[in-house]
C-alpha cells in the first residue's frame, strides 16, 4: 500500500534518522550531498566545514532535504522538506546548535565532522527553517487467511 504521510509521521521519521540528504541551487549548477543532521522544532540543524555546500547556500538560501527510512523496497518512508538556510553566527546561536547536535548524535559518532564539542574547527553551523514538507510511504499490507 503506498501512502501520504501525516505531519507527525512526519516528525516521526525527522526524529529517528540522523543522515539526510541536502539540495542546494547557485550558479546554475544543483549540488546534492550527504550530511548529519538533528531536527527540532520546525528545524533541521547541521554544521559542516567550508566547501561547495555553504558557498551555494550563502548565494541562494532555498534548499530541499530527503530524509529516508528503508527497509526494502515494499516497506519504506520518505520524507521531502523545502526550507530556508540559516547561517548560525552569534555564539548562541552556535552553542545552542552544537547542543542540540551533541544531544542526537554524540551517542552514535563516527567521524570527525560529527560531534561539534570534539571538532572546533568545523567552521559552520546552520540550520534550516522547514517552509513545506511532504511524506510518502510503502508498506506490504498483510493478507489475513
Amino acid at each position: 500500500m503506498l501512502g501520504k504521510m501525516n505531519n507527525n509521521q512526519i516528525v516521526n521519521v525527522l526524529q529517528s534518522q540522523v543522515i539526510g540528504r541536502l539540495a542546494c541551487y547557485a550558479d546554475e549548477k544543483i549540488y546534492l550531498v550527504p550530511i548529519t543532521y538533528a531536527y527540532k522544532d520546525g528545524y533541521i540543524y547541521c554544521h559542516s566545514k567550508n566547501g561547495m555546500k555553504i558557498e551555494m547556500m550563502n548565494k541562494n538560501p532555498k534548499v530541499c532535504f530527503e530524509v529516508d527510512q528503508i527497509e526494502n523496497m515494499n516497506s519504506w518512508r520518505c520524507v521531502i522538506l523545502w526550507g530556508e538556510y540559516e547561517k548560525l553566527e552569534s555564539d548562541t546561536a552556535r552553542e545552542e546548535a552544537a547542543h542540540i547536535l551533541s544531544d542526537r548524535l554524540g551517542p552514535i559518532s563516527t567521524g570527525e565532522t560529527v560531534v561539534p564539542y570534539i571538532r572546533q574547527d568545523v567552521p559552520s553551523s546552520f540550520r534550516i527553517k522547514i517552509v513545506e514538507q511532504t511524506g510518502r510511504f510503502e508498506k506490504v499490507q498483510q493478507v489475513s487467511l
